[in-house]
Order: structure tokens, then C-alpha cells, then sequence
């Protein structure tokens, strides 16, 4: 469920995500997008549309979409692209910002771990401002991921600023990177921290600021790793639609 104007605009602009219905309480007009025509559009009341939608001032329309059918591991592990790995990410405004600026930056796709949010929670859906579907996503084992992916040559990289981290400024990665965001409170599991892991951190200079907001965090990292990078070298023709 995408709900918010902009949001909707933004999805039947892209025309990443198959929406089956629209529900309006006639505000809005989506008139100049081709693809309204063949949507099926319901007009509800005011008062129906705060019953149906899952914000407390509704914007006065909701996209009804079909969930995206997620690539496999195996599919992942062909592509030479950057993956984002998410670790028990559990903030909706976090989580969606992340699916945003992984595909601002040209990430090939999201892996979520157990214990994160649900991708397509409403408040996610809104937080990707529309982006939702921008690159691929699948929902996975985070351990046994990162070791399949190793196994056939890509390199983690663990956002963690705990001792023995590199500053990510220095650090030099290749095209197939995998980057982990831990949880908000508690971080990177121990359980998928391991020598062969390299530990990266985004160096502050404040010291009574203990860490940075998840969704900041891998802003800084994204640029940092797009600006280190040559991503001219990857072949693109691998990277997962």
C-alpha cells in the first residue's frame, strides 16, 4: 500500500511496480500519467479514506501494488555490483531512506535480514518517497548469505566504528562489495563479525556524539564507496532489473 501524492506520482512515473487499484477521495488528479487509463480507480469519502488509509491526515490517495517477485541468491551472486546488506534493521523511516539512497547511488541490490522490517510496511513504502522497487530485494538468512556470496568471491564489509575499523575514506573496494548496516541499537551481530571480514567506519570529528542515524550512515558510506570506486570497470549488463 503506497499512500501520499507524491509517493503515487513517483510510482506511476517509474513504472517499476505493477498497481492494481487506486483509491482517491477525488483531491487528487493523476490525470497526465498514461498509465492511469488502465488502472482501476475507486472514489471513497473522506471519512472512508482515513478508515482505509494507515496515516493518522491522509493525503487523499493509496496505490494498491503487487508485491515484486524477489531474484534469488544464486541470481545475486552472477551480478558485479554493490550489495547493501541490511542486519535486523527495524525502523520504517530508516529502512525506507536506505532502499532509496542504495538506488541513488547505483547499489545492484538490498539484502534484509531477519529481524529487519518488513520492506513493503506502509511506512517503509512511504519513506522510499516512491523508489520502492528501484532495485531488487531479497529477504534472507544474513549469515548464510554473506558466506554463499564469499564463497564465490565477493568481499563484506562491516559499518561498524568498534575497535579495529578502517576509516572508510581509505579503504579501497572492487565491484564485488558486499556492505553491511547493523541495527540501530545494538549494531553488527557478533555472529557475523570474523577475521575475514573487513570492519569500516565513518570518521566524526564531535566527541559527545556517540553514532550516527542508520539511514545517515550508509549515506556517507554509499558516497564514500562510489567516490573510491571505479565503477566504470563493473560490467552492467549483470546487474539484476
Amino acid at each position: 500500500m503506497a499512500e501520499g501524492i507524491r509517493c503515487v506520482e513517483q510510482i506511476l512515473e517509474n513504472d517499476l511496480l505493477d498497481v492494481v487499484e487506486i483509491i482517491t477521495d477525488g483531491s487528487s488528479d493523476l490525470s497526465q500519467f498514461n498509465r492511469i487509463s488502465k488502472i482501476d480507480t475507486y472514489e471513497v469519502s473522506i471519512t472512508e479514506m482515513a478508515a482505509i488509509a494507515d496515516t493518522e491526515t491522509p493525503q487523499g490517495v493509496i496505490a494498491i501494488c503487487r508485491i515484486p517477485a524477489e531474484p534469488t541468491l544464486d541470481e545475486l551472486i552472477q551480478t558485479g555490483s554493490l550489495i547493501v546488506a541490511l542486519d535486523a534493521l527495524q525502523d520504517p523511516g530508516n529502512m525506507g531512506t536506505v532502499i532509496r539512497t542504495a538506488a541513488w547511488f547505483g547499489a545492484g541490490a538490498i539484502i534484509i535480514g531477519e529481524g529487519s522490517v518488513d520492506p513493503y510496511h506502509p511506512k517503509v513504502v512511504r519513506s522510499t518517497a516512491g523508489a520502492t522497487a528501484a532495485l531488487p530485494i531479497v529477504r534472507a538468512d544474513l549469515e548464510a548469505a554473506l558466506e554463499k556470496l564469499e564463497e564465490h568471491q565477493w568481499n563484506t564489509y562491516l559499518l561498524d566504528a568498534g575497535k579495529g575499523s578502517e576509516t572508510i575514506s581509505k579503504t579501497e573496494f572492487d565491484a564485488k562489495t558486499v556492505l553491511v548496516l547493523g541495527n540501530e541499537a545494538n549494531g553488527i551481530s557478533p555472529s557475523l563479525v570474523n577475521p575475514d571480514r573487513k570492519k569500516i567506519k565513518i570518521e566524526g570529528t564531535a566527541e559527545k556524539v556517540e553514532s550516527l542515524n542508520a539511514s545517515i550512515a550508509i549515506g556517507i558510506a554509499l558516497y564514500e564507496l562510489n567516490r573510491n570506486t571505479d565503477w566504470n570497470s563493473v560490467d552492467q549488463s549483470k546487474k539484476l532489473t
